[in-house]
């Protein structure tokens, strides 16, 4: 993962190799996808294209954070191995010349990406808070998370577009791209068999070499400010 496009094949390959071959066993637990209808590839774009507002024209905000009495932080739920029977709808985004999937039955919504409130006090790969008619969204850094050691600057920031939901909660990936949906067979990829120290890495797409997410784990994760160096061990 670093700042151009990746173009080894081999030596991506060899590196998702190494993470789905960790072996730092969890105790499984089951967890209830979100429930999605699926049309064709092509109409399930176009529909969450369709549904994608235009830029909000919000004046930007910065909000301090004031202290209160500390909540006990949320234990991980049990990771559970995320293989699925079923043929499975996915999507393909880009960020920051690196491809991610998610699964269709887990995506929440898109957005696109306007302006952002900035909070003090959250971590570095905090994008900032995006002020929606319905709801505020928690907007990640997603190449910061991902590959902050990599990074020589944060001009990448001018190239995101897209907020990309986690399912029903408050947290988006900003995002450059959007390459579509695709029906993936179980045997497409190749599955993590447990946590390890990326939870996140629910496996990885064999044909396009890139990582499908793990989306409840990753949930979890931001839930706890950890960023992909930090995850359970």
């Amino acid at each position: 993962m670093n700042n151009k496009p990746l173009t080894s094949e081999q030596a991506l390959d060899d590196y998702f190799g190494d993470l789905l071959l960790e072996t730092d066993p969890q105790p499984i637990a089951e967890i209830k996808p979100t429930v999605f209808c699926e049309p064709s590839a092509s109409q399930q774009l176009q529909q969450l294209l369709a549904q994608i507002p235009p830029q909000l024209d919000v004046e930007p905000l910065v909000v301090a954070v004031i202290d209160a009495e500390p909540e006990p932080e949320p234990e991980f739920v049990a990771w559970q191995h995320h293989g699925q029977q079923q043929p499975f709808q996915s999507l393909f985004f880009e960020v920051n010349g690196m491809m991610f999937a998610v699964a269709l039955t887990e995506l929440g919504a898109i957005y696109q990406l306007g302006e952002l409130n900035h909070i003090v006090g959250r971590p570095a790969w905090y994008l900032g808070l995006a002020p929606l008619p319905q709801y505020n969204v928690d907007v990640v850094d997603t190449a910061h998370w991902v590959m902050a050691d990599k990074l020589t600057n944060d001009h990448y920031r001018d190239n995101y577009r897209y907020m990309v939901m986690l399912g029903n909660s408050q947290w988006g990936l900003a995002c450059d791209k959007l390459h579509g949906t695709q029906t993936l067979m179980t045997t497409d990829i190749r599955w993590r068999e447990q946590a390890g120290k990326r939870p996140w890495l629910a496996g990885m797409v064999k044909q396009k070499m890139c990582t499908l997410i793990h989306v409840d784990a990753l949930i979890q994760m931001l839930n706890k400010g950890l960023d992909v160096n930090s995850g359970a061990s």
